[in-house]
């Protein structure tokens, strides 16, 4: 049976759902054909032609992002999180109609995939969908480094580093303000930012003395450098799917203090240190006692082997494998 990729849920997803789907594609190695639907001629059409897709009997559709279509045969969709329900649209007019058209493409697809035990319970908590068909798959945790990252060769500052966003899942406004409230200034550390801080946040940074960097598009090679170089990661989100940096950064032996939240226990154990992500005291405190610990951390190494892309690519082609001849779903899990 052949293999379908919904294009457009690759094309126009973020950078973090395109690398998963890039890591799991370079090993998951199906018998069959695969073929990728191409993107619409006007933009404006492509959300229409997603939704209205139909694959093939003969074939597996998969959208590897919180996407795709109401009506293809063996659809199989991948659910990175369920933040759009709980945060992005929260209060917004367009929640029902989200919250709709998202039930529907799930009730019809023939399986879901979640990325992580925490993404299933979200599933299954703002859907009524069949629990037998929705699978966790869980998500890579030791990352495949392929080029090599140099070591510095000049003197560079202490630095803090956030990979993040404006949304309000990602919990930038609070985690600022405890920055500004802890002894960086003192120490002279500088907060670097992939993306971009809450504005009054960055303020708050700014009067504090807190020096911030923000940056974007930052290839592989220098983030690998950054994420060695860093004191530590610093990932206060409220909720995650995975969480793909705190996994990058550990895989470059780095150091990471993030928020304490289900997803964050199930993929990283004791690995990491935690804060309770809703108190600014608390993170505070947590900021400033990661400052004070001697590099590198050390913590305990985890107790059971962390899975990697190879291993949930196994898990895919066993799904598909399952689809291909009928025999999913074998039982509720």
């Amino acid at each position: 049976m052949d293999l379908i990729i919904n294009g457009t849920a690759i094309r126009r997803s973020s950078l973090g759902a395109r690398r998963y789907y890039e890591g799991v594609m370079r090993h998951l190695h199906w018998p069959g054909g695969v073929s990728e639907t191409p993107l619409a001629s006007k933009r404006w059409l492509e959300r229409p032609n997603e939704l209205l897709a139909r694959g093939r009997h003969d074939a597996i559709f998969w959208s590897p992002s919180h996407r795709g279509s109401l009506l293809a045969h063996n659809h199989i969709v991948t659910v990175l999180d369920c933040i759009n329900i709980e945060y992005v649209y929260r209060n917004d007019w367009r929640l029902p109609l989200l919250r709709g058209t998202f039930g529907l493409l799930l009730a019809n697809a023939r399986a879901v995939v979640t990325i992580s035990h925490a993404t299933r319970d979200a599933v299954l908590k703002h859907f009524p969908i069949d629990p037998a068909k929705v699978v966790a798959i869980p998500g890579p945790v030791d990352f495949e480094i392929e080029m090599a990252v140099p070591e510095l060769t000049v003197a560079a500052p202490d630095t803090v580093l956030m990979i993040t966003n404006r949304l309000p899942h990602k919990n930038t406004l609070r985690a600022a303000r405890a920055l500004a409230a802890s002894s960086a200034a003192r120490r002279g550390v500088v907060l670097r930012v992939i993306g971009a801080l809450d504005p009054d946040g960055l303020a708050a940074c700014e009067k504090a003395g807190v020096v911030v960097e923000q940056h974007s598009g930052v290839p592989d090679s220098v983030l690998r450098q950054w994420l060695r170089q860093a004191l530590f990661l610093f990932s206060p989100s409220l909720q995650e799917g995975l969480n793909l940096p705190i996994a990058e950064s550990l895989s470059c032996n780095g150091n990471v203090l993030c928020s304490d939240i289900p997803v964050h226990r199930e993929f990283y154990e004791d690995a990491v240190l935690y804060f309770d992500p809703l108190s600014e005291v608390a993170m505070t405190n947590a900021l400033d006692a990661a400052f004070a610990r001697a590099r590198p951390w050390n913590l305990p190494p985890p107790v059971h082997p962390r899975r990697t892309f190879a291993d949930v690519a196994r898990e895919y082609r066993k799904l598909f494998q399952q689809v291909a001849e009928q025999n999913f779903p074998v039982s509720a899990p």
